[in-house]
């Protein structure tokens, strides 16, 4: 999808507050409220907006752990694949994963409250996935920098 200046700024001001209004975010944006609606729902619809969510602070609600969890399948094969990512998919306490390069296979965000907790999740669900080889886990002792706002500034735009 491309963008343009205007909807770059639409973009910012929900990364920096989703709760505007459209009258709201028009004013910011310098558009009026109908045309700047009318962008939103192209965004939406075009899936550059995927959702609207609140950032919740973990240890504020009691999920005081997070660790980056480090997985390496058997072997890539399709179907060990589709079965990891489909029982991955199930655990409320992953909180992001992602394919990488490099000597493992996935990286996963997990969030949880506390140590026993996280030895569970580890012990007896990731490890329990069919083809999972390897494990390492790195406990977050602070978190230096927290965002969820993807940085817009040097998106190439259209005319």
């Amino acid at each position: 999808m491309k963008i343009d200046r205007s909807d770059t700024l639409i973009l910012s001001a929900l990364q920096a507050d989703g709760r505007l209004t459209v009258v709201e975010l028009a004013e910011k944006v310098g558009l009026s409220p109908t045309p700047c609606a009318r962008r939103i729902r192209a965004l939406e619809q075009g899936g550059a907006i995927e959702g609207y969510t609140a950032l919740v602070n973990p240890a504020r609600v009691g999920l005081n752990v997070q660790a980056f969890i480090q997985i390496k399948l058997q072997q890539h094969a399709d179907d060990i694949v589709t079965v990891f990512q489909r029982e991955l998919s199930k655990f409320e306490e992953v909180i992001s994963c992602y394919a990488t390069t490099g000597a493992f296979d996935f990286l996963v965000y997990v969030t949880v409250p506390d140590l026993e907790a996280l030895g569970g999740a580890l012990l007896k669900k990731l490890l329990k996935i069919p083809g999972v080889r390897d494990v390492h886990s790195s406990i977050v002792l602070a978190t230096i920098k927290r965002c969820a706002a993807l940085p817009l500034n040097h998106l190439p735009l259209r005319s």
